[in-house]
């Protein structure tokens, strides 16, 4: 029977104003599935990407893609940042009395997880479901090093040592690993978190402190970072890019009961920060929380307890500090607008 026959003889059956009805109805439930296609394949989606759909904002977690709405590059892309490699990246790698070269791993397993999620990832591998199980926290360095391609080339090449993500002065995020490895950057966190390193030269004891003199000047334009000039490689992504604190005041905090001075970071970086916050928090279920200190209510500045089970390092889950976890560090030192970034991200989580 073809469509006319078809209409025809649901007009016998229904009438005309019943047929027009469901005729109607059908169209209206066509258009809200257009509708819902149309939002789920526009702007950054919560779950898993076909490779097919990549366009260069999404990190990978269990081996999928999920779409945060700012610029990623991983590990695979031209330019990325491989701490798979057990090579260094921009030096000759030592060799042995064979004359091949040694080669070290950088990052490990997860430890320490609940005994049915390690069943199941011995025999079939890690999803996000395990993993949001085990990751609880994100973890907040400054690199010391001024750039992503620096802090990496120190990582890589000269500690062994390796961290999740690397945040450049103009925003670009580079993921080195998939998040169900544990990378080597907290300490006794690294089995439960995530960690990035903001590209920034940290934060010193002195308002006038010689590195800070060193690597800031102000142009017509006002403040901007002075890259030294042994660093004629800064690897930049964006061409041009004048990296410039988003705040020109100097930044002071006292953490571990010592006062520290600090220039602020980019406004790209704050952006992209809390684009990679509200992400880990829709794709692990990591939550947009701080470390308060109970007489202020603002961020702690010290060291979360070690064997406190109830409020302790172990127990915490959300957005640390690496100075939340050891009392030998003050990164991400007193710049770091801990307010904003919950602001920032929570109100991202909330627009997707």
């Amino acid at each position: 029977m073809n469509v006319p026959e078809r209409l025809a003889s649901l007009r016998d059956v229904l009438g005309e104003r019943r047929l027009a009805w469901l005729v109607g109805a059908v169209l209206a439930l066509i258009g809200v599935t257009a509708l819902i296609v149309s939002c789920a394949t526009t702007g950054h989606r919560r779950g898993p990407l076909d490779p097919a759909d990549r366009r260069g904002q999404e990190i990978v977690v269990c081996g999928q893609l999920f779409d945060i709405g700012t610029p990623v590059v991983l590990w695979s892309d031209p330019g990325g940042y491989d701490a798979y490699s057990e090579l260094p990246r921009f030096e000759e790698p030592a060799r042995d009395a064979d004359g091949q070269p040694i080669q070290r791993r950088r990052y490990g397993a997860r430890s320490g997880i609940p005994a049915d999620v390690a069943e199941r990832v011995a025999t079939s591998g890690w999803t996000t479901g395990d993993l949001r199980r085990v990751v609880r926290q994100f973890v907040l360095h400054y690199d010391v090093c001024g750039t992503s391609r620096q802090c990496f080339k120190i990582l890589q090449d000269k500690r062994n040592l390796s961290v999740h993500f690397l945040l450049d002065v103009d925003g670009t995020i580079y993921q080195t690993l998939d998040l169900q490895e544990r990378a080597w950057h907290a300490g006794n966190a690294n089995d439960r978190s995530v960690g990035v390193e903001i590209a920034h030269i940290g934060a010193y004891p002195a308002p006038g402190h010689p590195v800070m003199r060193s690597w800031y000047e102000t142009d017509d334009q006002g403040l901007r970072v002075r890259f030294p000039r042994w660093m004629t490689e800064l690897g930049i992504r964006t061409p041009g890019f004048v990296a410039r604190p988003e705040r020109a005041e100097l930044l002071e905090l006292e953490i571990h009961g010592k006062r520290l001075w600090q220039h602020d970071y980019t406004a790209e970086q704050r952006q992209a920060l809390a684009h990679l916050a509200a992400g880990l928090h829709r794709v692990l279920g990591i939550p947009l929380e701080i470390p308060r200190d109970p007489g202020t209510g603002g961020v702690l500045c010290t060291a979360l307890p070690k064997d406190d089970a109830q409020d302790g390092l172990a127990t915490f889950a959300g957005i640390l500090g690496h100075w939340h976890v050891t009392s030998g560090k003050t990164d991400p030192g007193p710049a770091l607008d801990w307010e904003r970034l919950l602001s920032d991200a929570r109100r991202l989580a909330d627009d997707d």
